[in-house]
């Protein structure tokens, strides 16, 4: 069992280094005494994406900072492998990994790559920092048991059991949080709150089991869902910290 002054996760990213950088500078993370898990989804949507990209392949690895895969890096990856794997050949057909990305927020991540003039050495450093990045983890921080996962669970299984498919892409506890009744708290990216009709805030439910933290990192005030932010939670005192809208 570990012992933090703060147990911090952060919810979606998706290419906002601003907003991103407001919240992390908030935050103040000390690693001889804070751990930090990111939830997944650093890049696609927002308009600067290399800088996040930067950010995070430099802090990997480091003291005390849990990077977790989320469903866009799954995208990324899946889309390059199988360009690589077919020399290019039916890379932009519909139905393609490739073409899934792009249209799911990759666009304007690659445009921002190739803009770099180092596009082939940031897709590939990308490419082996998410085969690194695991899809959970579970930490024991003063005898509470914690899960943490970019999109979703079955809270009866154990870690080891869990689909991939369930941690990357689905979102049945945001939607349906009553079927979690175990004791461990369960973290996760993935769903805007918003689109659940919560503010654009961390939420706790199920009487705190159940933590959502992706606020629509990329919403601007033009959606209907309304303004998104970048959110910090820690898990320990229930204190929030957010970017600017």
């Amino acid at each position: 069992m570990d012992k933090y002054d703060r147990l911090l996760v952060i919810g979606d990213i998706h290419g906002k280094w601003e907003r991103f950088k407001s919240v992390y500078d908030k935050v103040g993370f000390n690693a001889e005494k804070d751990l930090i898990v990111f939830l997944g989804d650093y890049l696609d949507r927002g308009e600067n994406p290399v800088p996040v990209m930067e950010w995070v392949m430099e802090h990997y690895g480091q003291k005390n900072m849990i990077f977790l895969r989320g469903n866009h890096e799954q995208m990324f990856y899946d889309a390059f492998l199988e360009v690589q794997s077919s020399d290019g050949h039916n890379a932009f057909s519909f139905d393609s990994s490739l073409a899934m990305w792009l249209r799911n927020g990759g666009q304007i991540t690659y445009e921002e790559i190739r803009k770099t003039g180092r596009k082939d050495e940031l897709i590939s450093n990308w490419l082996r920092l998410i085969a690194k990045l695991p899809l959970c983890t579970e930490m024991v921080v003063n005898d509470q048991t914690y899960w943490f996962m970019h999109a979703n669970c079955n809270p009866d299984l154990p870690l080891a059991e869990q689909d991939d498919v369930d941690l990357l892409w689905r979102r049945t506890l945001a939607e349906r949080p009553e079927l979690h009744c175990g004791e461990q708290i369960i973290v996760l990216g993935h769903t805007p709150v918003q689109a659940l009709g919560y503010e654009a805030k961390p939420q706790w439910l199920q009487n705190g089991r159940l933590v959502l933290m992706d606020t629509g990192s990329y919403l601007d005030s033009s959606n209907p869902l309304g303004a998104g932010r970048i959110s910090c939670a820690d898990l320990l005192s229930g204190e929030i910290y957010q970017s600017a809208v």
